[in-house]
């Protein structure tokens, strides 16, 4: 005759706590918090019942509750100079892809490209007890305020030097945007640039290419906006002899100086050859598609999610830097 098994547990309430739990298994609620919590000093036996009790009463732990226990609280403070800047969210989209498979969650606060506001999200993100941290572009010549055992770590920062750092080889970048003008025969270079460490990189690597091949340039300075490239794109075709070649710090920049030189009618290419910087989704989107120079944003914020988890755990981390990439399109010709 076959053997059937049928089970002792009673009819329950679904949906009961823990102290529903630990009252029908026979043990304290603290015990129930110490089997799901993985807790060595918990018997096999005393486990087994408490499982089971859960499952009929479909008892699922808070989140928190075990966290706190753990010290941890599963996480990551996320700080941008402003969340509606394309590549931030393409950096995001790193972070998460990365924190997505180790059941960790963003908490993200925006310091409005402020030093001051920098500080104040910092002390905002870490009331959450949040286990690590990230800074995208950070202004601050320290690393900002942390508790005991929480590291920071920065993408692009502004100063050199800080413990951490995800960046980008900007200079290359620079020197990559030149050689791409020179292929084309542009002689009448310019470079609009914007305040800051990344722009002044982009501009020794442009500068030292030309210097190389006996060249010279003109500048003009905007702030990575789109209204800024028209208007110092405005002020170098203002002047005699007309740049036939434009590097811009930044693809918004540059959107704005196809904006000045569609107004003056002047061609891209035939008349100017444009290189942006980033190599944002905008890029693509505009006309002429724009030749401009890639910063892996989606791998570097990845980058920067493996640095902090090391760095949580207690492990040796290093800092990253990554190598630009040339995207040639219609804006300085065909190869």
């Amino acid at each position: 005759m076959r053997e059937t098994t049928v089970s002792a547990l009673p009819p329950v309430a679904r949906g009961s706590g823990i102290r529903e739990v630990a009252r029908l298994a026979g043990v304290s609620t603290a015990t129930v918090s110490r089997v799901f919590n993985d807790a060595a000093s918990v018997s096999p036996d005393t486990r087994a019942r408490v499982l089971e009790w859960a499952t009929a009463l479909r008892y699922e732990p808070s989140s928190l509750g075990r966290n706190l226990v753990r010290g941890r609280s599963e996480l990551l403070g996320l700080i941008v100079p402003n969340v509606s800047f394309p590549l931030y969210g393409e950096m995001l989209g790193g972070i998460e892809a990365v924190l997505g498979g180790r059941g960790m969650s963003i908490l993200l606060a925006s310091s409005d490209d402020d030093p001051v506001g920098e500080l104040t999200a910092a002390r905002k993100v870490l009331r959450h007890a949040v286990d690590g941290g990230v800074i995208i572009n950070s202004r601050l010549s320290t690393t900002p305020p942390a508790p005991r055992g929480l590291h920071w770590v920065q993408i692009s920062a502004e100063h050199a030097g800080l413990p951490c750092r995800v960046e980008l080889d900007n200079e290359a970048g620079g020197r990559l945007a030149a050689l791409e003008l020179l292929r084309v025969g542009r002689r009448r270079l310019a470079y609009l640039g914007a305040p800051g460490r990344e722009s002044r990189e982009r501009e020794r690597g442009f500068a030292g290419a030309l210097s190389g091949a006996g060249l010279t340039y003109r500048r003009a300075e905007g702030d990575y906006s789109e209204l800024s490239g028209t208007w110092a794109a405005d002020a170098l075709l203002a002047a005699e002899p007309a740049p036939d070649g434009l590097f811009v710090a930044g693809d918004l920049m540059a959107a704005g100086a196809l904006r000045a030189l569609h107004r003056r009618g002047l061609r891209v290419p035939a008349d100017v050859a444009v290189v942006g910087f980033d190599d944002a989704v905008i890029a693509s989107l505009l006309y002429p598609r724009l030749t401009s120079i890639r910063q892996p944003a989606h791998a570097m914020g990845a980058a920067a999610a493996e640095l902090s988890l090391r760095l949580i755990a207690g492990l040796p981390a290093e800092s990253v830097t990554f190598a630009p990439e040339l995207v040639r399109r219609e804006s300085t010709g065909p190869p």
